[in-house]
């Protein structure tokens, strides 16, 4: 019940939880501890105001944990703060004085501790690098093999795990094809973007959102790949990687009020994807040549931020981002069955090869690959 003082300069018993509770405004369960320092020393509660050593030191002794914030276990600790009677009386009252008017800590404050919070090395982030390890180990089995390691070799043409437009049918290739690249520069340059931006977002959302949005950005990467550049192969992890960048944009989305420095983030992201897409666009206008599959790149963005929306976890969930991951999810299964409708169905209207084995590596050979670097 709010305390209230009587005739005679005495408080009625508090119920401090909800003094608590009302200071923290957005109800996260912690209290900025230089926010709460300010009103104590600004609050005129007493003819004696606490000195800036004084609230120093008591925030210091219930700051446990030493984190900068006080929790509402800290928190009774500051009301039954060991000091004289009369001071203690000037913190209980800047406490409720704080309660009934403008709360000590802004939302954004608020945000980045809720967030952070959420980092976790428990369990460890294990999937981005176990990826990593497969794509570093495939490389190396090929290089080995076929003796050619370079910036730009081997690129295993027989491989199964290869995406060959003649062997649509072999519907793992679509997916497999992350395993393989076509040199060490292009290997490096995907690991280097996943263990980067995909490390992070482990550590908040879990392992298994990761391979969602990662298997996702490689599946839409092959479909897009194979219908606008039908007859070229394809190798290299940069689907999902992209998935993995177009999560971030969707995290920065869903999670706009916790996310610390969200508009240098999204500044970040819309800087690189505008690259990407001005490329991609000078390559077509000008009719340039290039081996990098930018349509995967694309795919592969469009394909995290549509799923990343459903898939990552929303710390602060309202009514319109519910319905804006329905309406995302549902764009997003409409691509992917459109695009495996026309690769079974419909494939004469992309110029796709038909759908059967190829018998002759000859044929192979004769043929061009793509690589989304």
């Amino acid at each position: 019940m709010p305390r209230r003082r009587n005739q005679d300069d005495k408080y009625q018993p508090i119920n401090w939880h909800d003094i608590f509770q009302r200071i923290d405004s957005d109800g996260d369960g912690f209290i900025l501890k230089s926010e709460l320092k300010q009103f104590l020393l600004q609050t005129p509660v007493s003819k004696v105001p606490l000195s800036d050593d004084m609230v120093d030191s008591m925030l210091y002794h219930v700051d446990y944990n030493n984190d900068g914030y006080i929790n509402l276990q800290e928190f009774y600790g500051l009301v039954n703060v060991p000091v004289d009677a009369g001071t203690q009386s000037v913190v209980r009252r800047a406490l409720v004085a704080a309660a009934f008017s403008v709360a000590p800590r802004s939302q954004v404050s608020h945000g980045d501790r809720h967030y952070i919070a959420e980092y976790s090395c428990c369990p460890p982030p294990l999937l981005i690098p176990i990826l990593c390890a497969a794509e570093v180990g495939v490389f190396v089995y090929y290089g080995l093999n076929l003796g050619n390691i370079g910036p730009y070799t081997p690129v295993p043409w027989q491989s199964p795990l290869i995406y060959n437009p003649k062997r649509r049918m072999e519907a793992w290739r679509f997916i497999s094809y992350m395993f393989l690249h076509a040199g060490y520069v292009h290997l490096l340059s995907n690991v280097m973007v996943a263990l980067f931006v995909g490390i992070p977002l482990e550590m908040v959302h879990r392992w298994w959102r990761l391979l969602i949005l990662y298997v996702a950005g490689v599946i839409a990467g092959s479909l897009a790949a194979s219908m606008f550049d039908p007859h070229s192969y394809l190798v290299g992890a940069s689907g999902g990687c992209y998935a993995l960048i177009a999560a971030h944009l969707a995290n920065v989305i869903i999670n706009w009020a916790e996310m610390p420095f969200n508009w240098v983030r999204l500044l970040v992201l819309g800087t690189l994807m505008a690259t990407d897409v001005s490329v991609f666009a000078y390559m077509n206008i000008t009719g340039t040549t290039t081996k990098v599959s930018y349509v995967a790149h694309l795919a592969g963005f469009i394909a995290g931020l549509l799923l990343g929306t459903v898939t990552l976890r929303n710390l602060q969930e309202h009514r319109w981002e519910i319905v804006l991951k329905w309406i995302l999810l549902a764009v997003f299964l409409i691509l992917i069955i459109a695009a495996i409708t026309i690769q079974i169905a419909f494939p004469d209207l992309v110029d796709l090869y038909p759908p059967m084995p190829e018998k002759t590596f000859e044929e192979l050979k004769a043929s061009n690959m793509s690589s989304d670097i």
